[in-house]
């Protein structure tokens, strides 16, 4: 299961990052968001998704939410 199917205010755990050579993906990795680590969404609107990690909120577009991995 992908991020794009985890529904507004759930929280979910980052089970794996695919293609970790993309830049954003890497981008990604840079900002906090990795294996293992704890998230929250909240928003979902169009075509991108608002989440909380720790103390940061992160904007993921569909597309990139589909390389993320959760649990």
């Amino acid at each position: 299961m992908d991020l794009r199917s985890v529904s507004l205010g759930e929280e979910f755990t980052v089970k794996a990052l695919r293609d970790k050579d993309r830049p954003a993906v890497r981008k990604l990795t840079a900002m906090g968001l990795r294996e293992g680590k704890r998230a929250k969404v909240l928003l979902k609107n169009g075509r991108v998704i608002l989440i909380r990690l720790d103390n940061s909120r992160l904007i993921i577009d569909q597309d990139l939410a589909g390389y993320i991995e959760v649990a």
